[in-house]
């Protein structure tokens, strides 16, 4: 899989993305994915949750990715590794990062990028197949995404590691006035071991109905038009264990699916068969594969 890295976009200042394109495509229009990582990672570390080896881009990726362009973007340099978005004691709706992403989005649908495969030499993003996902702070930048009129520019999204906050959502609403969001197509993955997962108000244990799980899922229940009383097709993942177990959601019946991946005992990571750090690890659940699975790709 080629790579381009630390390529720059000139927005008032210098933005930083790294680009891997595929080496295997099937035809000359191809999906694209954007990915944001997490507070206080990078590019490269939210890539290896991806299957992509940073160090060697020659290894191939996962199967199910051989076919797509991904598009890793750097946070903002001005600030501590995040990306830019509502918080609790903000006086203004910040744009930085939705400008970012605008612009850069606009970049990567006016080029051509040189595969190295003589079959389909060179390749272009279909504009209609350009989803987006994130991991906890970068999680935070895909649902404002989803709520902002950007949206309509995504097939498809995804949250791991990061509830949508209650003030977020109604800030968001405020933000795009009296029209409601648009369905979307959209899942989020969270573990119950993760410190966002309960309410960060208390230290004490609070109903399940008010969680910031349970807020996110009657919002985007809401949002697709699925019966909150309805219900969904529930999966417990081969191969759980003592430690951790997964269990998938989805809803239906509405405009579009929504889907819910509890990982139960997990703490605050991408849960891939390969992730280390902030265990517990679901190391028998590929994040990755579950999305590109519920996408659809």
């Amino acid at each position: 899989m080629p790579l381009l890295p630390g390529r720059t976009l000139s927005t008032p200042i210098s933005r930083t993305y790294n680009v891997y394109i595929p080496d295997n495509p099937v035809q000359t229009t191809v999906p694209a994915i954007f990915v944001f990582h997490g507070g206080g990672q990078d590019a490269q570390t939210i890539a290896r949750r991806w299957g992509i080896d940073t160090a060697n881009p020659a290894n191939p990726p996962p199967s199910p990715l051989d076919g797509y362009l991904l598009v890793f973007p750097e946070a903002d340099p001005r600030l501590s590794d995040e990306w830019v978005h509502f918080q609790k004691k903000d006086s203004a709706f910040p744009t930085y990062d939705l400008l970012f992403v605008d612009q850069l989005l606009a970049e990567i649908l006016a080029t051509t990028y040189t595969t190295g495969n003589p079959s389909v030499p060179c390749v272009t993003v279909d504009p209609a197949l350009v989803y987006t996902a994130g991991f906890s702070n970068g999680a935070a930048l895909c649902w404002q995404l989803m709520n902002s009129n950007l949206v309509s520019r995504f097939k498809g999204f995804a949250a791991v590691g990061k509830a949508l906050d209650p003030e977020k959502a109604l800030h968001y609403r405020q933000q795009l006035g009296a029209v409601p969001p648009d369905p979307v197509p959209a899942i989020y993955v969270h573990g119950t071991a993760d410190f966002g997962f309960r309410s960060p108000m208390t230290l004490q244990e609070v109903p399940l109905d008010t969680t910031l799980p349970a807020n996110t899922v009657r919002e985007m229940l809401t949002r697709n038009g699925i019966p909150l009383d309805v219900p969904s097709v529930t999966t417990l993942v081969p191969g759980s264990g003592n430690t951790t177990e997964v269990v998938i959601q989805l809803f239906q019946g509405g405009a579009q699916e929504f889907e819910y991946v509890t990982v139960v005992g997990g703490g605050h990571n991408w849960p891939t068969p390969t992730t280390v750090g902030n265990p517990p690890v679901a190391t028998h659940f590929d994040a990755t594969a579950e999305i590109v699975r519920f996408w659809g790709l």
